[in-house]
């Protein structure tokens, strides 16, 4: 369908790298290697400490803009590709938080097609079967205006159909020889740190010392900044991969007014079929493998193909 649409369509493969380890200050961890001199920030190399133990990290997002073909026998595995860079302690994944930063990918291409063809592996985060996803591509399919929305997921075990698996490879290449710590913060605040054994712990915390979430994120910013110089000198047969930010709240909060304004019932911990089966707005039909659902005087069609 991708290729008999082509001239008006966008097909996305979306997938998530495992996530990244990151040192404490003075401690990093190397993210492909261990036991040698790595580069811990540019121009400067650090011998790297053997120990596993970490508290943060960073979480790749990977998005592959495909050149879609002209015929089925050509390859998928060629386009444009976004890594973006998040920690997972207060950027936590979420359905909204990667179709956020889909929908700013895509309204930067200065394209406005009408349709939408996106493939993802079985993940929580992108698996179609779970409500939270698909209302987080009703909201994209508002924003973006579309006209036609398809998603589909990998068969369960086998996300290495996803094309834009093959990217992680070259993400590793990348990552060679390179050692990974944050910066320090204030006194204060790497005692707490040191009293944390979690990222549960971090967000609890958290909402005792107020400046702790933002300081480390900023203490997280030069190892993104590394990370990002790297990604930014890759290439896939030809194209440079390009970077992006994380989403903000306040665009999680745009796309969730999107849904508002379906369903003013709706309540952000509706996560589930149970959770949405009052809601009167909003219908689901579960159909043996496809899942169809609209609004009335909306008619939205989203198909979702599990196999």
């Amino acid at each position: 369908m991708a290729i008999l649409l082509r001239e008006n369509s966008w097909l996305v493969f979306m997938d998530d790298k495992h996530r990244c380890k990151i040192g404490e200050p003075g401690y990093p961890v190397a993210a492909v290697e261990r036991g040698r001199q790595v580069i811990v920030s540019k121009n400067k190399t650090f011998q790297v400490a053997d120990h596993d133990f970490t508290k943060c990290g960073i979480i790749p997002s990977v998005t592959m803009i495909c050149d879609i073909p002209c015929t089925i026998e050509e390859s998928f595995y060629r386009g444009q590709v976004y890594v973006g860079l998040k920690d997972p302690i207060f950027q936590a994944s979420d359905p909204l938080w990667h179709i956020a930063e889909l929908y700013k990918i895509l309204n930067n291409q200065n394209e406005n097609k009408p349709y939408l063809f996106l493939y993802t592996d079985g993940g929580p985060d992108h698996r179609v079967t779970y409500v939270r996803v698909q209302m987080a591509l009703i909201a994209l399919y508002l924003k973006l205006d579309l006209d036609m929305l398809v998603a589909v997921r990998t068969p369960p075990g086998h996300s290495w159909k996803n094309p834009v698996e093959r990217i992680m490879s070259i993400l590793n290449l990348g990552l060679q020889s390179i050692g990974l710590m944050r910066n320090e913060m204030s006194e204060e605040l790497e005692k707490i740190m040191k009293k944390c054994n979690s990222m549960d712990d971090i967000r609890e915390q958290s909402k005792n010392k107020r400046n702790l979430k933002e300081e480390l994120i900023g203490s997280l910013q030069p190892t993104i900044d590394l990370m990002e110089g790297i990604f930014e000198r890759l290439l896939l047969k030809g194209e440079v991969f390009k970077t992006f930010k994380a989403a903000s709240e306040e665009n999680i909060s745009e796309l969730w007014g999107l849904l508002l304004e379906i369903d003013e019932t709706l309540e952000p911990d509706d996560k589930t079929k149970k959770s949405i089966k009052d809601k009167v707005s909003v219908f689901i039909i579960i159909y043996n493998n496809y899942f169809i659902i609209w609004k009335i005087n909306i008619f939205i069609f989203i198909f979702f193909l599990l196999r």
